[in-house]
């Protein structure tokens, strides 16, 4: 790589952090191809991206990012995961290619600004979508005015079945 092919790539990767959510890096050796672009399309289908990048490049990127807090964690073979939406979709997708067999292992994460542990992004992937959680939101604030509705129709209900039920009455003595 000569200097304008790397300014051009830390510009781009740049770019890509500016973009992002939130970044996650993982180790990827000992992975094989197919497994790689298998992990590549769920993290895409996340609507985010998975690049494996030059940690030197990636530092340099890094500067006056608000993923700073990467830069200390950058050693060896890494892969980095954008989340340039949902950040719980692109975490659900990483743990998911972590097995006990697989050499693939989330390092180390950074979101608003803060650096997650890979503890923490396994707890993040269980979360629900944002789409579920904001339907169990309406859910709960929906409950109460539709509980409201039902007792304000059911006082008028009662009260003709008890003008029914003394009609009925009424008519069975007559």
């Amino acid at each position: 790589m000569n200097r304008t092919e790397k300014s051009a790539s830390v510009e781009s990767l740049k770019e890509k952090f500016v973009k992002s959510t939130a970044v996650f890096a993982a180790e990827y050796r000992g992975m094989n191809v197919d497994t790689l672009f298998a992990l590549r399309k769920r993290v895409r289908e996340g609507q985010g991206e998975l690049k494996i990048v030059k940690n030197r490049l990636a530092k340099i990127a890094l500067k006056g990012t608000s993923f700073e807090t990467l830069t200390e964690d950058l050693k060896g073979p890494v892969a980095l995961a954008f989340a340039y939406k949902d950040a719980v979709a692109i975490a659900k997708a990483l743990t998911e290619s972590v097995s006990e067999t697989s050499p693939f292992k989330i390092k180390v994460g950074s979101m608003s600004g803060k650096a997650v542990d890979s503890k923490a992004i396994v707890t993040l992937s269980k979360l629900p979508s944002k789409e579920v959680l904001l339907s169990m939101m309406l859910s709960a604030i929906r409950a109460p005015v539709q509980n409201f509705a039902s007792l304000m129709a059911a006082v008028p209900r009662d009260f003709v079945n008890v003008l029914t039920a003394v009609k009925n009455q009424k008519e069975k003595q007559a």
